[in-house]
């Protein structure tokens, strides 16, 4: 009796094994996304940054000339994604530097987004009452920047 008792340990302990390896795989498919879309947010966010914080004074004057533009097309249009996410087309130049939405804020204020959601990674692009303009770099929701004027 005593060897059928150690079969049934052994095969208790493959079962256990088994079982053990098909809820470890289970539950790898389950994060495994979740892991890809944190990972893939990262890298927008520090694509974002990279690229604020390279801005020349030829790169800032371009970006108030897409605002301008983009303020004149849609004077009375204040929404969230009005290019990207449903709305218009992303532009193709802004698209290969990875940005997904532009929201026009207000009348003076427009936001082009690398990450939005659960964190922001944005360039805010505002118009001031005396008609220049303000760069802010907005890393994440904690941590900004003001890049235009130069301080």
């Amino acid at each position: 009796m005593l060897g059928l008792g150690a079969a049934m340990k052994s095969q208790t302990k493959r079962t256990l094994t088994i079982l053990s390896i098909v809820i470890v795989i289970g539950i790898g498919w389950q994060v495994y996304p979740i892991a890809r879309l944190f990972y893939s947010m990262r890298a927008r966010m520090a694509t974002g940054r990279v690229y604020m914080d390279s801005l020349t004074r030829d790169d800032v004057h371009a970006w108030i000339g897409r605002t301008k533009q983009i303020l004149s097309e849609s004077p009375n249009t204040y929404a969230i994604g009005v290019y990207g996410s449903g709305g218009k087309p992303i532009p193709p130049d802004l698209d290969k530097l990875g940005i997904i939405r532009i929201d026009i804020v207000d009348k003076d204020e427009v936001r082009y987004v690398w990450m939005g959601g659960l964190d922001h990674t944005e360039l805010e692009v505002h118009r001031l009452e005396d008609g220049s303009f303000k760069l802010i770099a907005h890393y994440n929701d904690e941590r900004s920047k003001v890049i235009w004027p130069k301080q």
